[in-house]
């Protein structure tokens, strides 16, 4: 897992406008299904994704922070994979 960490932080730039998340991980994961967990109240608050991985651009444009995000999801993926 760290060899992917390691390939997608090389590949996708620190900062990036959320809309760009389906090409950049080769549509590994989707905004969309990342928008509908962040608005899912029901996730418990230990389990949803941390504010920390976005920025607000002007008044709609959402940017993802890497770093944040990928160990979030990496977090995730790897719960669910053992």
């Amino acid at each position: 897992m760290e060899e992917l960490l390691d390939q997608l932080k090389r590949e996708i730039p620190p900062i990036f406008s959320a809309t760009e998340l389906d090409n950049l991980t080769g549509k590994a994961i989707r905004w969309r299904t990342i928008q509908n967990l962040r608005a899912n109240k029901a996730i418990p608050e230990h389990e949803a994704i941390p504010t920390k991985c976005f920025l607000k651009a002007g008044n709609r444009k959402i940017l993802i922070v890497r770093d944040a995000f990928l160990e979030w999801w990496f977090a995730n993926v790897v719960s669910v994979c053992d």
